[in-house]
């Protein structure tokens, strides 16, 4: 059955549905495959004939979260595969919707045993989702090798937990809290961090007023890249503190070399002038031997 996919543009904003009936997909390819297409059925994978793993995505988010997630695609099929459109079904989403690229224009070949990783697919939760546990999986139209038979798969299902924005803000205020008094008593040297710093109370004022106001998703989102920055100050002071006793103890075993070289170029000099003074010596007691011998001669 065609799925519906909702388009997915270049700032990874999820536009309005766009219905993609796979045979209408085929259009783009050739008049001679779209007429194979529409004495097709659709046919499907078998489970164990593909497979997905995903990344960037935890297993608690917040309703009016955006996520991030990439779809690493493991095909087990004999033959290689054309997708033409992969995306996600949440449980809260209309039947057979699904969020996810257009890839009708530039579908993605992935030959026999192959692997493919999809570039990341930005879903925002909604903000009317309900707390609690939460189902998806991910759904794939394409053509099986080269007889062109359509197929559509769907992975195994996964889970996700939502919790309401207040929640997070309330659990994540007190954790920023401290770590913007703790940052503030470091009295940071390091100007990068000094900056950073300034950005994460800003970010955090911010929080709290719209806390206040009763808009939790954004006081959380706030709070959120307030304790990114806080942890980006953090990092800065601390490299610059690295680079510091780095130095320090670069010249301290500068020191130590130059300590050595004046030790060993004075015991040079003392063993030179003891050299001299023998030679000298020698030379002038030679001298007076030679002057006895002339005047015993004499």
């Amino acid at each position: 059955m065609p799925k519906t996919y909702k388009q997915v543009n270049a700032h990874g904003i999820i536009g309005g549905d766009l219905v993609r009936p796979l045979r209408l997909m085929l259009t783009i390819t050739s008049i001679s495959i779209i007429c194979i297409l529409c004495c097709s059925l659709v046919s499907a994978l078998n489970p164990d004939e593909a497979s997905v793993s995903l990344i960037g995505i935890s297993q608690t988010v917040y309703a009016g979260d955006i996520v991030s997630i990439r779809i690493n695609f493991k095909s087990n099929f004999a033959d290689q595969l054309r997708i033409y459109g992969i995306g996600f079904h949440f449980d809260w989403m209309p039947s057979d919707s699904f969020a996810g690229p257009d890839l009708s224009a530039n579908p993605v070949i992935i030959p026999s045993q192959g692997t493919y990783i999809f570039d990341p697919i930005v879903i925002q939760i909604p903000l009317n989702v309900s707390v609690g546990t939460h189902s998806y999986f991910v759904g794939v139209d394409g053509i099986e090798g080269l007889s062109a038979s359509i197929f559509s798969w769907d992975s195994s299902i996964f889970t996700i937990e939502i919790r309401a924005a207040s929640e997070g803000y309330s659990e994540l205020m007190s954790q920023v809290e401290n770590k913007l008094n703790e940052a503030i008593s470091a009295n940071y040297e390091n100007a990068e961090a000094q900056s950073l710093l300034q950005q994460a109370q800003v970010e955090f004022g911010n929080a709290t007023s719209l806390a206040t106001q009763g808009r939790w998703t954004e006081a959380l989102q706030s709070l959120q890249v307030a304790n990114d920055f806080l942890n980006q100050a953090h990092a800065a002071e601390q490299k610059s503190d690295e680079q510091k006793a780095g130095l320090q103890s670069l010249l301290f075993y500068l020191a130590i070399i130059v300590i050595v070289v004046i030790i060993v170029v004075s015991i040079i000099v003392v063993v030179v002038r003891k050299k001299r003074k023998q030679t000298d010596s020698g030379a002038d007691q030679s001298l007076e031997t030679i002057e006895e011998q002339s005047e015993e001669q004499s």
